[in-house]
């Protein structure tokens, strides 16, 4: 659990480096960008660490992992597009629908044994959560979704979803900084591809962020990755999903630190739930 948490930090920390640094990006072109020093990372680690490539090549269950990660993409690539005109609020319920499904398939596919405590501490989290969404959806008006925004919502649901059991899986017989590099080598693949089908828009709104402020954005994202990987490995997907509820709410506190945002009441109500259940968990 205490990589879960590590991983939620960076996570939240890396969604504000995101809003300070990007100005006008477009996101698929700063992923891509992000993604070549994250691969270069990734190589370095599995260099250092001597995991034995040719092994997990030959494995078959490599292949599932490379379909994971194209499932992550693709998850990846429906919320960036949602995001254009959707709501966070609206996305953050569909992110509950998420967690249900991986309790689902944790507790009654793969009969993990269901704790007390884990009842109790996700019973805490998830009230912390829907307080916050509720909070969210009372202060910001949102238009009435249109079908193609629910529509990108559940594929994207399903794909984070699908992607995160299947890593999960393998995570039980692959070494996870081999997984870890295999998605991010089908990142940079994907999201390269995408930017030459939008490289007209990019140059029109390219705010130029620097390599040096990349690098740190991918460093951080690898090391929430990494730690994240790690926590899936030792605990289970419905807890990991738990745990990533939390970072919207960690987001906004640093938010408040970084660029000076009003914190309410509400926030602390929040975040004091959600440690709580988390400390129940753990």
């Amino acid at each position: 659990m205490y990589y879960l948490f590590a991983s939620v930090i960076l996570y939240s920390f890396n969604n504000v480096l995101w809003k300070f640094f990007v100005k006008n990006e477009h996101p698929l072109h700063l992923i891509s960008r992000r993604a070549v020093f994250t691969v270069l990372i990734a190589f370095a680690a599995v260099w250092y660490t001597g995991v034995d490539v040719g092994a997990y090549l030959h494995n078959p269950k490599a292949l599932y992992v490379f379909a994971g990660s194209i499932l992550g993409v693709a998850g990846l690539v429906l919320m960036v597009t949602f995001l254009k005109t959707g709501s966070l609020v609206r996305m953050g319920y569909y992110s509950l629908v998420g967690t249900f499904l991986a309790a689902a398939y944790t507790y009654m596919f793969r009969e993990a044994p269901v704790t007390g405590k884990t009842l109790i501490g996700a019973a805490i989290i998830i009230t912390g959560y829907l307080v916050f969404l509720l909070d969210e959806k009372r202060r910001v008006k949102t238009e009435p979704a249109i079908l193609s925004q629910h529509l990108l919502l559940i594929g994207m649901t399903l794909c984070f979803a699908t992607s995160m059991l299947i890593q999960w899986e393998q995570l039980k017989v692959l070494p996870p900084l081999a997984i870890i590099t295999t998605q991010e080598v089908v990142v940079l693949t994907i999201t390269l591809i995408a930017s030459i089908f939008i490289k007209p828009v990019i140059e029109k709104v390219s705010g130029g962020i620097t390599l040096r402020n990349t690098a740190i954005m991918a460093a951080v994202i690898f090391a929430g990755i990494f730690t994240g990987t790690l926590g899936l490995k030792t605990a289970d997907p419905f807890l990991a999903s738990l745990t990533g509820m939390m970072s919207p709410v960690l987001t906004v506190f640093g938010g408040s630190l970084v660029f000076k945002d009003k914190l309410r009441p509400v926030h602390y109500i929040t975040l004091t739930l959600m440690v709580a259940g988390g400390v129940v968990l753990g």
